[in-house]
């Protein structure tokens, strides 16, 4: 039984884990934040905006990033709204 509930437990987490790993190319940043599809962003009660993945830019790999109150937040409210 608790081998079920492990093998259970791994194919939630699986989903999440591949999201994460995901990388989205961009030219020009933030300008290009609407290239980026609303699948990818995380919405949260105060309103701020997270990315499930990576940015590359250029050479750059960007990890952690997210919107709050700015013109980027506002535009994926727009784009992918209030989630």
């Amino acid at each position: 039984m608790r081998m079920i509930t492990l093998a259970a437990a791994a194919l939630l987490i699986a989903p999440d884990v591949a999201r994460a790993a995901e990388t989205y190319a961009v030219d020009n940043w933030p300008a290009d934040v609407d290239t980026i599809p609303c699948s990818a962003w995380e919405h949260y009660p105060d309103g701020s905006w997270a990315l499930h993945g990576y940015v590359k830019l250029g050479a750059s790999v960007i990890e952690n990033v997210g919107f709050k109150g700015d013109s980027t937040a506002r535009l994926l409210d727009r784009k992918c709204g209030k989630k």
